[in-house]
């Protein structure tokens, strides 16, 4: 007798994102295919611009695609996984948009420039030299993670994104290396 079986979705999902988590690209595209719309759903609920919805269905998939191995069943399944990373995403992509707005209209309103006097300047430009210096004496790990954070401005999650780590490691490697910073800046300045 000839027994037809089905894999139900929720079982094909999980193999299909063992396999992402094993490098399978086929797998992947498989795995985008089937779960894309919903994705894209959640993230266009919080986002208004297809531009910006592009660009955070990249990161899911790429943070998928990076974080396949870290998927825990037991705290839900495939799907509700994929939905919640995109949820956090897109709600990063908004306060992003907000902050960029906040900014560009105070910098629209403070038309009136104020030049410092040279004074102020000199302060400003040796200040600069010896935060340059103590960073200079972190490690590499927490140089790289105070410089994406703190100096050019990416969240945690992205800077942990750009370098393969968990959130929870870039998190303590930034505040590692601040304290770190604070020492070195209390030590020059005694």
């Amino acid at each position: 007798m000839f027994v037809v079986t089905h894999t139900q979705p929720a079982d094909l999902y999980d193999r299909l994102l063992e396999q992402v988590g094993g490098g399978d690209e086929a797998a992947f595209a498989e795995l985008y295919d089937l779960t894309c719309r919903r994705v894209l759903h959640t993230v266009s609920a919080a986002l208004r611009s297809p531009e910006h919805s592009a660009e955070v269905m990249q990161e899911v998939y790429l943070h998928v695609w990076q974080n396949a191995r870290s998927y825990d069943p037991a705290r839900g399944s495939v799907c509700v996984w994929l939905r919640t990373i995109a949820h956090r995403r897109a709600v990063d992509r908004v306060r992003q948009v907000e902050a960029a707005g906040r900014r560009d209209r105070r910098d629209a309103t403070t038309s009136d420039l104020v030049v410092p006097d040279a004074s102020e300047a000199g302060m400003a430009l040796h200040e600069a030299a010896r935060l340059r210096s103590a960073i200079r004496l972190l490690s590499r790990v927490q140089r790289e993670a105070v410089v994406l954070t703190y100096l050019e401005g990416y969240s945690y999650q992205q800077a942990a994104v750009l370098l393969s780590v968990p959130l929870g490691t870039m998190k303590t490697r930034a505040r590692a290396g601040v304290i770190s910073l604070r020492r070195h800046l209390a030590a020059e300045a005694a």
